[in-house]
């Protein structure tokens, strides 16, 4: 009876594959989750990188065989024009080796010193992106100190204008020598303090308006006159700056002769954050994506600043606007149809136009690797967080990943955002927070105000696979009371438990060797990792201090603090995302919740096997699988039922999932019925967390109970990798350990090659297919550094193939 039920259930799941695959359903890029679950993102992440590569292709046509790009205002700005060209490409992924891109370095390697500030600036920052200081850290260095040297110091000190010797001045060209300077810094050139000093000057003496008002301040071209309306462009312009200026500004008012940091010593707030705060809010009020608010025009170029002024203040939202968002879309739709160039109604010049509008689709799609939580108690008119509890340390979480940028390993462009944790309760939902692999929350009072839907979120995002990284600022014991509350509270289960983490634990090699004296940290076990690590150490005071010179006389003991500190986040970061980031538009989708009332009639239906070896490890791990086989056609029932071998409904399951991190033995009526239900046309799919050794040795046993003949690998010319049959992972990626890294920092690495899977036969089919390496945690994305085992995307791919070979064979 059995026997017949399930061979029924089976044969029609083939008929269906077989019709998806002869209409031609399956692709090779189907991305992570359901197409409708991924909705707008999906759909606009393939246009954007559409119209990356078209606008890439109109640049690289424009090059001049001496590698310029041409110029604009009857030869002006050749040098400027050449190196913007030739950054865009960069930035949007074309590597340095590329021929355009050589050539476009070639020249402005080689051309006389420029005398215009944008010419200048944008050199310096083109010659940065190439990465190659044997052969550009003179010429770097040269050309910021000619900036330094063009600082206007007369009717406007701090400013910035055409030239050098100019009394004329305005904020485009200040902006510019803004970023040049800090790339230059970048590089390793240290500017004069007084540069910088300088310039926070002027952006605060220029600014338009009180900040402190509802509407905010912001800035104009160069005040005063005709030119002084506040634009969109020119605010954007100021944020970017005062940013900068901001993190190169640092001192030690804080710090006590003996060395000692005082964190949260009660302080006015700086006039450089009340500025910042303002024009965020000026911003807010004025945001518009198809124009220059208050502007003439200059679109491209306003929105080639939004992109800068939202990724250095982490925002997200400009009001209710999705900046990024909104603009690609803007542009995506706004790119010639002909050439794939941009142009504005009063930015005529193609070149220039299309490299502005690249840069803000390339460098706004940069990973989101870190949201901060903004909680607390709110205003009862506005509905804001009332005080900076959640915001302690402003600067903590831009510096803790500007610094893990400049590390080997990590891309070199990541990004943070701040996400309102009651807007995402009553809105988007699970997917606010997905869209960063790691959430930090930070406080030193209480968590009191995170409750009701904010509190159900949180939840539904750590059942989902998140990471939530808990740091306490001001080291204030009642904050330390509460996280254990609140983590009880999150976590209710006596299965969950805040405890200290050993010096033996992983997240304490993840990229730097911290394991003598390491700090402390305590975690809370979930999934394949531990998933909630707490800091009760102020950790965003010190990564809020850093800067890439110090200061003058800053103690030595400071920067030991701020340097450790610094190297933990870093440790915890990567431990949370193994390095693995994913640009803006690829998010890991939501897992929709179970309806226990909907009917599976005709769905698939994968079972979990239980077993004592951990077969709950990466409880969420069948559930991504089901949601990649909805991407090539398969429509698998909505729950992820276990069952014992034993269990009657064994049969219901075409196909069953088993992993696990332990030993385990299988009784020997199990193993009878696990025989029957093989034999009678089951597929068993398994593969160890993490390449767990303990639960390979019990599965290799297990296996050859089951078949009578010991595992075997599949060979790679096996249909199961083939093209036609779901995905081609003739070639995947695997992480793989260095030797000899024992007690060291973990050096891991992504290496390409065949796929390895081992199988046995029964009738002449592939009965058990097993990975000795991880797939299960990859498909949580919860894959740490030291987990051995398939990158995420081709865990996705390898799984799927070997569930539709399981119903095609």
């Amino acid at each position: 009876m059995a026997k017949g039920r399930f061979i029924g259930i089976r044969r029609l799941l083939s008929a269906l594959l077989v019709l998806v695959l002869g209409l031609g359903g399956v692709g090779n890029d189907a991305s992570w989750g359901p197409a409708a679950a991924r909705g707008d993102d999906a759909q606009l992440r393939r246009d954007v990188l559409q119209a990356i590569d078209l606008a890439q292709k109109y640049i690289t046509s424009q090059q001049q065989n001496d590698g310029s790009f041409g110029s604009i205002q009857g030869g002006r700005w050749q040098a400027g024009v050449a190196a913007l060209a030739t950054l865009s490409l960069i930035n949007s992924g074309k590597p340095i080796d590329d021929p355009v891109v050589s050539r476009g370095l070639e020249y402005l390697r080689r051309m006389p010193e420029p005398t215009e500030i944008y010419d200048i600036a944008m050199t310096i920052q083109a010659l940065v992106a190439a990465r190659n200081p044997k052969r550009d850290t003179a010429r770097i260095a040269q050309f910021a100190e000619r900036l330094e040297q063009a600082q206007n110091s007369r009717n406007q000190p701090g400013a910035w204008g055409y030239h050098a010797d100019d009394s004329w001045w305005d904020n485009s060209n200040t902006q510019f020598a803004m970023l040049g300077l800090r790339e230059a810094s970048v590089a390793g050139y240290q500017v004069n303090r007084q540069v910088w000093t300088r310039s926070r000057d002027h952006w605060l003496k220029v600014l338009e308006g009180n900040p402190t008002l509802p509407g905010g301040a912001g800035w104009s071209y160069n005040g005063g006159g005709a030119n002084g309306a506040t634009t969109g462009s020119m605010t954007v312009a100021g944020i970017a700056s005062l940013s900068i200026i901001d993190s190169f500004l640092q001192n030690d008012k804080d710090v006590l002769p003996n060395g000692e940091i005082l964190c949260c010593g009660q302080q006015a707030p700086e006039p450089v954050e009340v500025a910042l705060d303002g024009a965020v809010r000026w911003m807010s009020r004025n945001i518009q994506v198809t124009s220059n608010p208050g502007g003439p025009g200059h679109l491209l170029y306003y929105l080639y600043g939004l992109e800068r002024a939202g990724r250095f203040t982490g925002t997200r939202f400009f009001g209710n606007k999705d900046w990024y968002r909104e603009g690609a879309s803007f542009l995506v739709r706004g790119q010639s149809p002909v050439n794939g160039s941009y142009r504005s109604n009063n930015e005529s010049e193609e070149v220039v136009g299309t490299s502005l509008a690249l840069l803000f689709l390339a460098k706004g799609l940069a990973p989101v690797v870190v949201n901060k939580l903004k909680y607390g108690p709110r205003d009862g008119v506005t509905g804001d967080v009332v005080g900076n509890d959640w915001n302690r340390h402003r600067r903590d979480v831009g510096n803790l990943v500007d610094y893990i940028t400049e590390l080997p390993k990590w891309p070199k462009l990541m990004t943070w955002q701040s996400v309102d944790l009651e807007v995402a309760a009553n809105g988007e939902g699970v997917g606010a927070l997905l869209q960063a692999p790691v959430q930090l929350l930070t406080g030193h009072r209480d968590l009191a105000a995170i409750q009701g839907r904010q509190m159900e979120l949180l939840k539904e995002y750590i059942s989902q696979g998140g990471f939530l990284f808990i740091v306490r600022s001001c080291e204030d014991p009642r904050f330390d009371q509460d996280v254990r509350r609140f983590v009880k509270e999150l976590l209710p289960s006596d299965d969950y438990r805040l405890e200290k983490l050993p010096p033996t634990h992983d997240i304490y090699r993840s990229e730097f060797a911290l394991t003598e004296n390491p700090p402390e940290l305590w975690g809370v076990d979930f999934g394949c990792r531990t998933a909630i690590v707490y800091s009760p150490h102020d950790l965003g005071c010190r990564w809020g201090k850093w800067t890439r010179f110090d200061p003058p006389g800053r103690q030595p003991a400071v920067t030991t603090q701020i340097i450790r500190s610094m190297r933990l986040g870093t440790n915890v970061i990567a431990y949370a995302t193994g390095r693995e980031v994913h640009d803006k538009l690829r998010r890991q989708e939501a897992l929709a919740k179970v309806d226990e009332n909907q009917l599976d009639r005709g769905h698939l239906r994968v079972g979990r096997l239980r077993h004592t070896g951990g077969w709950d490890s990466a409880p969420h791990a069948l559930r991504h699988l089901q949601a990649a086989l909805k991407t090539v056609g398969i429509e698998a029932a909505s729950d992820a039922p276990s069952v014992a071998a034993t269990d009657p409904l064994l049969f219901d399951h075409p196909v069953l999932y088993m992993h696990g991190r332990k030993n385990f033995a299988l009784a020997p009526e199990e193993i009878e019925k696990l025989k029957e239900y093989l034999a009678n046309g089951g597929f068993l799919f398994a593969d160890a967390c993490c390449g767990a050794t303990q639960f390979d040795e019990s599965f290799r046993r297990l296996a050859e109970q089951l078949g009578g003949k010991p595992l075997s690998r599949v060979p790679p010319t096996h249909e199961m990798f083939h093209p036609t049959l779901g995905h081609d992972i003739r070639t995947v990626k695997r992480r793989v350990l260095a030797p000899g890294t024992e007690g060291g920092a973990i050096q891991a690495q992504d290496v390409a090659g065949e796929p390895f899977l081992e199988g046995i036969e029964i009738d002449g089919r592939y009965a058990i297919v097993y990975s000795k390496y991880d797939i299960s945690c990859a498909l949580e994305r919860q894959a740490t550094p030291n987990c051995q085992g398939y990158v995420g995307e081709d865990a996705v791919k390898i799984a799927v193939n070997a569930v539709l070979y399981a119903l095609y064979r």
